[in-house]
């Protein structure tokens, strides 16, 4: 009696296919991957601009709210105390103490917020290439514009416009972000 043969396992053509198949899947399945990387990557830009405008708000409007507070016996004029410069260029100016007049001034320079601090000096803005400026922001601002308050409304608005690029792409996640502030001091004027 002979052993019986079997002719078991796969062939070369069911394992090709099997292979291509699985080749098909395994490339979609990546696509689909970096679509969500990069789409992440758009939501993490977003984020770090809405922060970052967020921030700048908070830098300026301690400053905008002392904006002519008034201390000393020489009146501050509304010119002096909120001056506006030039465009994305503002300048404050406050009392500390009995002693002590402030100029606060904000431009932004290579898309970052800077500022200038200067005490006693009068509230007259020195020249924009006088140093003592200081970096305070990421490099994402793509302008400042500071809006006159009109009369009997005594805010302030600032409207930012900030840009990034996404990483990973040639993308350049953009948002416009505006925020009305306050001029309390500038109230009691």
């Amino acid at each position: 009696m002979q052993p019986k043969v079997y002719n078991a396992g796969f062939s070369l053509t069911e394992l090709m296919s099997t292979l291509a198949i699985i080749g098909l899947i395994s490339a979609a399945m990546l696509g689909v991957m970096n679509n969500l990387n990069t789409q992440s990557e758009r939501m993490n830009a977003q984020t770090e601009l809405l922060t970052s405008g967020a921030q700048v708000f908070d830098l300026i409007e301690p400053w905008v709210a002392l904006a002519g507070y008034r201390v000393q016996s020489a009146a501050l004029s509304e010119g002096d105390a909120l001056e506006f410069i030039g465009a994305g260029y503002i300048k404050f100016c406050f009392d500390t103490d009995a002693t002590t007049r402030r100029r606060v001034e904000f431009r932004v320079t290579g898309k970052r917020l800077q500022q200038r601090t200067t005490d006693n000096d009068g509230c007259t803005a020195a020249p924009a290439d006088d140093p003592g400026w200081r970096d305070m922001s990421e490099q994402t601002l793509a302008s400042i514009q500071f809006i006159q308050p009109t009369p009997g409304a005594p805010t302030l608005d600032v409207r930012l416009e900030l840009e990034k690029i996404v990483t990973g792409t040639n993308e350049t996640a953009r948002t416009t972000m505006r925020k009305r502030m306050p001029l309390y001091a500038l109230t009691a004027l």
